[in-house]
């Protein structure tokens, strides 16, 4: 009896790894691309992580993501004396056990050095050994000839940059060999808002990334409760796709509620999310509707008046219906989403009258 009751729960154990279908995170696609969720910073015990890498595999598809990099340390690999030193095999390992579960597994590999010009990463690399190197010149430009896409990692780790963010002469000089192709606005939860007025000034690529060392525990995708990731506005869902949206820099950072991006992606991220419905028996009444799994905080600016309406959290699935002024228009109104950010100091502002959808 005691032998079935352990053959049980090993098999209770081994059953969801194979069974279990990845949730589907409802983040609309954008017009002529396909949205994908995704996390390109990750450790295992391959370098300073806790965990084997196709446990991260496993929590991928347990929260819906559609990729995930491994990028695992070069330079700090403190489970050397248990864990064989060979900088690709991480990646080998979370490839194999993701092969058609859906979730693309890309390598990776992050170059640690420190301030300046600090750490990057360095994903869809060929050979991550050769990019091991004292001068982080030569490392970085290894990486580049093997076609990687480049990011500064954490540009204000306290860590690193403990008074202020800057912005060092090693990075103009990265970044002016067209080395730097992206750059991290939130990383583990911490946001950097001069990073995202560097990736606009400079057209960096912005990412959203865990930076995980420990273990997921499970967390659906609702307010406050998942994992900082890069939603990635992609032709196709494949590696390729990834790669070629990641270089032109279709995508958005996505934190705590908040998504962080270029004024025109978010804007095209709203409208896909949001709609306007207009009373046909009261043309001052208006419905707005959210068909997504992202909230929304936006407010109602009268723009002919100078009025502004109270905040507005628009959750999923949900619709919010309000009065226009007498004899006002839908055509006077704006609306600012606050949790959609474009700048330091700068968030998302749309015309009420754009959301409207004929039929």
């Amino acid at each position: 009896m005691k032998r079935l009751l352990c053959l049980f729960i090993a098999f209770s154990l081994l059953v969801p790894l194979h069974s279990q279908e990845r949730p589907i995170i409802n983040i609309p696609d954008l017009p002529g691309y396909q949205t994908l969720v995704c996390d390109f910073h990750l450790h295992t015990v391959f370098s300073d992580g806790k965990v084997w890498p196709t446990v991260r595999v496993g929590e991928a598809l347990r929260e819906g993501l559609d990729a995930i990099a491994i990028t695992d340390h070069l330079e700090y690999l403190p489970h050397k004396a248990d864990i064989r030193t060979d900088y690709n095999r991480s990646w080998q390992i979370a490839s194999a056990y993701a092969d058609g579960k859906g979730v693309i597994v890309i390598p990776g590999t992050e170059i640690t050095k420190g301030m300046p010009p600090g750490h990057f990463n360095a994903i869809f690399i060929k050979d991550a050994a050769p990019i091991l190197n004292q001068d982080h010149k030569v490392a970085i430009e290894t990486a580049a000839g093997q076609g990687a896409f480049i990011t500064w990692n954490h540009p204000g780790w306290k860590a690193q940059q403990p008074d202020t963010m800057k912005w060092w002469d090693e990075h103009t000089w990265i970044f002016e060999q067209g080395w730097m192709h992206g750059i991290e606005v939130v990383n583990d939860g911490e946001f950097y808002p001069e990073a995202v007025d560097w990736a606009i000034e400079k057209g960096l690529t912005m990412l959203g990334t865990s930076d995980a060392h420990g273990p997921f525990l499970h967390r659906g995708f609702d307010a406050g409760n998942h994992r900082p990731l890069t939603l990635v506005f992609a032709t196709e869902k494949s590696a390729g796709g990834i790669r070629e949206a990641l270089f032109n820099g279709r995508t958005a950072a996505y934190n705590n509620n908040h998504v962080i991006g270029k004024p025109s992606v978010l804007n095209a991220l709203f409208l896909e999310s949001v709609h306007l419905e207009k009373s046909e028996t009261g043309a001052q009444t208006c419905t707005l509707v959210n068909t997504t799994a992202l909230s929304f905080q936006i407010t109602l600016v009268n723009r002919v008046y100078d009025e502004t309406l109270r905040k507005i959290l628009l959750k999923p699935g949900v619709a919010f219906t309000f009065e226009l002024h007498a004899q006002g228009t839908v055509d006077e109104i704006d609306i600012r989403v606050h949790n959609f950010i474009t700048g330091a100091d700068e968030t998302l502002v749309v015309k009420l009258s754009s959301l409207h959808r004929e039929g």
